[in-house]
């Protein structure tokens, strides 16, 4: 009989986890974490959708610029960067960027650039994460009259 009470103390006084609350709580860790990388996902995508439209805008001013100084808007992006040939260094007064060169989107694509002198207009945008042209993911850069 006091081989019992004492193999029931033995029980009782044994610390530790059962594989059951082990296994409980490592069920709650996964549901966290997974949670967490959907919302890092979420948050990494959103940033490269406001990135590229930061770059949009920053183009749109450059392109701004270069017509003051030219009298039309640069025929490509990179005009912003290097001088036309033939054009007079007194008329060019780029760079217009602080970049050596165009920068790419946050997908690491080319942005879209076309000018509308006659209209004074120019449009830059994103193909987005697919870097397919004219699907739902595309970053608009909403055609603005230059004044």
């Amino acid at each position: 009989m006091k081989f019992r009470k004492n193999l029931r103390r033995q029980r009782q006084s044994r610390q530790g986890f059962t594989l059951l609350e082990l296994m409980l709580v490592m069920a709650i860790l996964v549901l966290i974490s997974s949670l967490a990388v959907v919302g890092v996902l979420r948050m990494r995508k959103n940033a490269n959708s406001d990135a590229a439209a930061t770059q949009i805008n920053t183009l749109k001013t450059a392109c701004k610029l270069y017509k003051l100084d030219v009298q039309r808007f640069p025929t490509s992006l990179n005009d912003l960067i290097t001088p036309p040939s033939g054009m007079a260094p007194s008329v060019w007064r780029g760079p217009y960027l602080d970049e050596s060169r165009v920068p790419r989107d946050p997908w690491q694509g080319e942005f879209q650039y076309s000018p509308d002198d006659a209209n004074e207009r120019v449009n830059i945008s994103s193909n987005g994460p697919d870097g397919q042209a004219g699907t739902a993911d595309d970053i608009p850069g909403q055609t603005t009259k230059v004044q």
